[in-house]
């Protein structure tokens, strides 16, 4: 009977050991998958701006501007595909409420007011978003910071 003893005790520890492990395991948040989707969510401050004002179909560095001081333009992408954009000039506000949704490559944007709107998603980061959008005869181009 004494020779059982002896085994029981690592038995146990080991018992205890899996679940404590099992416990730790099941706990741990599970990390969102890393989408073009995912990456748009959340409020974006636009920084810089540029339209194609030479006509040549790119957005040439000298075609680049800042945002002015005293205007904020955010765009916030909710999880749930609704969203808004809020511009405020000088302490003047305005907010129009949008629907968005990613596909591939591309942003769609359509606004309650029935404007929608395009985008080429040229780069997304953990800090920058990058748009474009346009047709033959115009194209703009927009930045992004991460708030």
């Amino acid at each position: 009977m004494d020779s059982c003893k002896p085994m029981k005790k690592p038995f146990i520890i080991s018992t205890l050991f899996l679940l404590l492990f099992c416990v730790i395991f099941s706990c741990t948040k599970k990390k969102e998958s890393d989408t073009p989707f995912t990456r748009v969510m959340g409020a974006w401050k636009k920084v810089q701006y540029a339209t194609d004002d030479n006509g040549n179909g790119v957005i040439d560095p000298q075609e680049i501007r800042f945002v002015q001081l005293g205007v904020v333009d955010v765009m916030v992408f909710k999880p749930d595909t609704t969203g808004y954009e809020a511009t405020s000039v000088d302490g003047s506000k305005d907010t129009s409420a949008f629907k968005w949704f990613v596909g591939g490559d591309s942003l769609y944007v359509s606004y309650d007011a029935h404007f929608s709107v395009a985008y080429l998603i040229s780069h997304v980061s953990t800090g920058n978003l990058e748009l474009l959008t346009g047709d033959s005869l115009t194209l703009a181009w927009y930045s992004y910071n991460k708030e």
